[in-house]
């Protein structure tokens, strides 16, 4: 797809307009209701609370970030560094704080501020979490990216950007829409997750609003038309394209993960009429009138387990994908509350003025859709984590082939290994990271089948062991969540100690582990009799061990790295391991709530 043709140009068919509301099955007025449970937090919230899996974090011009249990219960309450802004957001338990206009802040679960990365240009939007965690920032006319580090990996100049959100696309590329229309019509630029400038968009008319999915970016137009952005053969298109009679277009989407579907919210006379579509190839499912929302004062849209949510400032309801509604709710006087969210646990939180939550439970459900991790435990039962997806489909199509592998033709020389360590340390290596890529995952692939060789011992990467470790310190250092599951296995597999004790090592200094795999890896490498002598080796899983869990910050894993604390206490360890173990676990308090 390229600028020559408009994206969403043609519709492939027609959506009526008009429809009568239906009744809700249970009508609330949340300014004569008591709450169900109501907390108070460090000030007045500033941006919309963002939903965790043990419940909801706030942030507060008090530079506060507040933290409560699905309950109300308070978990913690820390202090931000710096002025923060509206920008706010979360992705797997992770906080993404802006202050100062130009700072991000990552802070995970236990309310650890794990780094603060400084930007030159002025953040106008909530960052944008990419497929292998790292993280898209743009401005009035640039747009950043930084790595899971905190490591910024590149920049680039785009000209004046529109006040709408960077999306992102199904194949880990970013579009971002141009605040200068052609010809009465949006144009957006599309660039890949190393910041190469790959294609100009144009759209047959101004693009409303855009959201991004699995399968793509769902776009309205203000003509009316609604479809899907996507990436084929490695070129944006538009797989389907609906058009509908109604005047104005979408004011609002919302896409539900659970069912694949779509809803798009038209104001149509009195009414807003919800257009349910199958995301996949934008088959009409349903149409049906909901009650008017006010579409410039929208203050939440999202998917929940029953349906879809959508709120104004002065009124809540939540829908099936069949029309019927579920619970419609009269809100509060907006003069009395900043914002307003509605959780997995079917409550409406209020952030009120008075520096107060307030929740009101909507309806009863019988279906266990929220987990608090506050109250999880860990079990010691060791088995094979499923290996996630990798989002690195253009890499993959670059790899050196196995041919060259077994001929043994290194990726590396010793001159470009000290420069991409070198690029990896001071950041802004933009496209390189493309090649630094391709070059780890060959060698990784390298460095697997070495294990089933007749004599391991023998493989390149065991007789080069200065090599193979500065390979793995190039994978801590490049800011990527991919490779937990690689530092997992070859912790499994290697026998060697030098290098397992640099895969520890390393493992530790990337601090990313989201399922345990790697803390798993460590409890298995414990166990193995030739390695209960190993004093270094074992310091090094006590440190690698706590970094994890402070990076992470989930009760679970925390629990699982004091597990493994407490075997090396045991009397089959020497003395030397056993008090480097207790003093670890005693750090175990400053990372704990």
């Amino acid at each position: 797809m390229n600028a020559r043709k408009a994206l969403l140009a043609a519709a492939s068919a027609f959506l009526l307009g008009g429809a009568h509301a239906q009744v809700a099955m249970r009508t609330l007025d949340l300014s004569a209701q008591k709450p169900d449970w109501q907390s108070v937090i460090g000030g007045e919230a500033i941006a919309p609370a963002v939903e965790t899996s043990y419940g909801i974090a706030v942030l507060t011009d008090g530079r506060m970030l507040s933290s409560c249990t699905s309950k109300g219960n308070v978990i913690w309450k820390k202090g931000v560094n710096g002025r923060p802004s509206k920008y706010f957001t979360e992705r797997d338990d992770f906080l993404y704080v802006v202050t100062n206009d130009k700072k991000i802040t990552l802070v995970n679960q236990s309310g650890t501020n794990l780094w603060t990365a400084s930007n030159s240009f002025r953040i106008t939007e909530n960052p944008v979490i990419g497929h292998d965690g790292r993280i898209f920032v743009h401005g009035q006319s640039a747009l950043a990216c930084f790595g899971i580090n905190g490591t910024r990996k590149w920049q680039v100049e785009t000209g004046k950007i529109a006040d709408m959100p960077t999306c992102l696309l199904n194949d880990g590329s970013v579009v971002i829409f141009m605040a200068d229309t052609k010809d009465g019509k949006t144009t957006g630029k599309r660039f890949s997750q190393f910041g190469e400038e790959m294609e100009d968009l144009i759209f047959s008319s101004v693009v409303q609003t855009a959201v991004s999915c699995e399968q793509g970016i769902l776009v309205a137009l203000q003509n009316g038309s609604i479809g899907l952005c996507n990436v084929v053969n490695g070129l944006a298109d538009s797989p389907w394209i609906q058009k509908s009679y109604i005047p104005s277009g979408a004011f609002a989407i919302c896409y539900s993960k659970a069912s694949g579907n779509a809803a798009f919210f038209f104001s149509t006379g009195g009414n807003t009429t919800a257009i349910i579509l199958r995301t996949s190839n934008g088959e009409f499912l349903n149409q049906f009138a909901l009650k008017s929302f006010s579409p410039g004062e929208i203050q939440l849209a999202k998917q929940t387990d029953a349906g879809f949510f959508i709120a104004d400032s002065s009124t809540a309801c939540e829908f099936a994908e069949d029309g019927t509604i579920i619970w419609e709710a009269a809100l509060p006087q907006k003069s009395q509350w900043d914002f307003l969210y509605y959780t997995r646990s079917n409550h409406l939180i209020l952030c009120m003025k008075d520096w107060s939550l307030k929740s009101f439970h909507t309806m009863q459900t019988t279906k266990a859709v929220y987990k608090d991790f506050w109250d999880d435990t860990y079990s010691s039962d060791i088995g094979e984590a499923e290996k996630p997806d990798t989002p690195e489909d253009a890499i993959k199509k670059q790899e050196i082939t196995q041919s060259d592998r077994i001929l043994g033709i290194r990726m590396f020389s010793d001159e470009k290994l000290a420069e991409t360590q070198k690029a990896l340390k001071a950041g802004d290596y933009g496209r390189k990271e493309r090649e630094f890529l391709v070059g780890i995952q060959s060698e990784l692939a390298s460095y697997k089948e070495s294990f089933y060789q007749k004599n391991p011992s023998q493989s390149y990467f065991a007789r080069n062991p200065i090599y193979t470790q500065k390979l793995l310190a190039m994978m801590a250092q490049i800011g990527c969540s991919g490779f937990s599951t690689d530092f997992a296995t070859l912790i499994r597999y290697e026998r060697d100690p030098q290098l397992l004790s640099a895969l520890v090592y390393a493992s530790g200094q990337q601090m990313f582990d989201p399922d345990g795999e790697i803390l798993t890896s460590y409890e298995i490498a414990i166990r193995s009799p030739q390695l209960q002598k190993n004093t270094a080796l074992l310091k090094n899983v006590c440190d690698a061990t706590f970094s994890i869990c402070k990076y992470m910050g989930r009760p679970a894993l925390i629990n699982h790295g004091k597990e493994i604390l407490r075997q090396l206490g045991s009397p089959v360890y020497d003395t030397a391991v056993r008090e480097y173990a207790s003093k670890t676990f005693e750090r175990f308090a400053s990372i704990e709530m």
